[in-house]
């Protein structure tokens, strides 16, 4: 596991025709294979995060059965409302879904965080600025992320996470990201 580190490296998403259609190529796979084969890897896989806000980066050997202790406590500090500075418990399934994402579709990028765990304050602020926030989100409750897959369309990363979560998935074309929680299946 590697610690928070804040960078202020620009982020572009420009990236070459070669490597879109090598991309292209493992989503249509990966979509044509039954979600039944499709589980999380139980031998841990490194995920490499972004946070959008902070600029801070971590990347971790995740599985199910590592995400305890000190690796638990820097993912949830990272992913701690940013505006307020709570830390919260993270839903491990989050993390399952984004795993098996990004093992499924062969990206090796990071994903770019938007946000994570939300605080009531912080909920409450952003529900007066917009009507898109649930008045109880699941990002209070440590069951939301909202993320980009930095080498990824984000069409096509709503269209993977409705495959493999088992939760809401929401798709937020106008700001390029997606929702993702442990909540009910639904879809907006």
């Amino acid at each position: 596991m590697k610690s928070i580190s804040s960078s202020g490296e620009n982020h572009g998403r420009k990236i070459s025709r070669r490597f879109f259609l090598l991309a292209s190529a493992q989503i249509a796979a990966a979509v044509l294979v039954p979600s039944s084969v499709l589980a999380t890897p139980s031998e841990p896989k490194t995920l490499r995060f972004y946070h959008t806000h902070t600029g801070e980066r971590i990347s971790v050997d995740y599985s199910p059965e590592t995400y305890k202790g000190s690796m638990r406590r820097e993912l949830e500090y990272f992913l701690r409302d940013f505006r307020t500075g709570e830390v919260h418990r993270i839903d491990r399934r989050l993390l399952d879904v984004l795993t098996t994402i990004q093992h499924n579709c062969g990206s090796h990028s990071c994903y770019e965080i938007i946000s994570g765990y939300r605080s009531a304050k912080t909920n409450a602020f952003l529900r007066k600025k917009s009507s898109g926030v649930a008045k109880k989100s699941y990002h209070m409750q440590g069951r939301a992320m909202d993320i980009r897959l930095a080498d990824l369309d984000t069409k096509v990363l709503r269209d993977l996470a409705i495959k493999f979560n088992r939760g809401g998935v929401g798709f937020y074309p106008k700001s390029d990201f997606v929702h993702i929680d442990t909540g009910r299946k639904r879809r907006w």
